[in-house]
């Protein structure tokens, strides 16, 4: 069982992203006042997770403290391998999410957060996208499942 440490969402996609203490996922549409609220090519593109431990071994490895946030996914997530929940069914309170595919890191963020090291260190390990199966509120310190 997982727990979500933090969320974050943006109003556009060049904007900054923020913290929120909780927020919407609705169901076929995403997370209410996100960038892609609505707007996604395919439905497993409607909320990004990304393991808080990853993060943190990234940081370690190149000796920075980027904060969660700034990786641009929504929920982030400690106590799960997310990798090995795709194909799986998640649940956050009445919530149930669709674990589809890796989300892979990106040269936009990369050169964002001026580190040139990221893709290559960040493969595999950058977070996941999923589809909201239910819809409803989750917040911070929610517990995560594997249903």
């Amino acid at each position: 069982m997982g727990k979500i440490e933090a969320i974050n969402i943006s109003s556009m996609s060049e904007a900054e992203t923020v913290y929120v203490n909780q927020a919407f996922l609705e169901k076929n549409k995403g997370i209410v006042n996100d960038r892609y609220y609505n707007k996604f090519k395919h439905s497993m593109e409607q909320v990004t997770l990304i393991d808080k431990e990853e993060i943190d071994l990234f940081n370690y490895n190149i000796k920075k403290n980027i904060d969660y946030k700034d990786f641009r996914r929504n929920i982030i997530v400690s106590g799960l391998n997310l990798i090995k929940c795709i194909n799986k069914t998640t649940a956050i309170n009445d919530v149930k999410l669709k674990i589809h595919e890796i989300c892979q890191p990106c040269k936009y963020l990369q050169d964002k957060l001026k580190t040139p090291e990221l893709v290559k260190l960040l493969v595999n390990k950058s977070g996941v996208r999923a589809e909201i199966i239910t819809s409803g509120f989750v917040k911070v310190n929610d517990k995560v499942k594997v249903i």
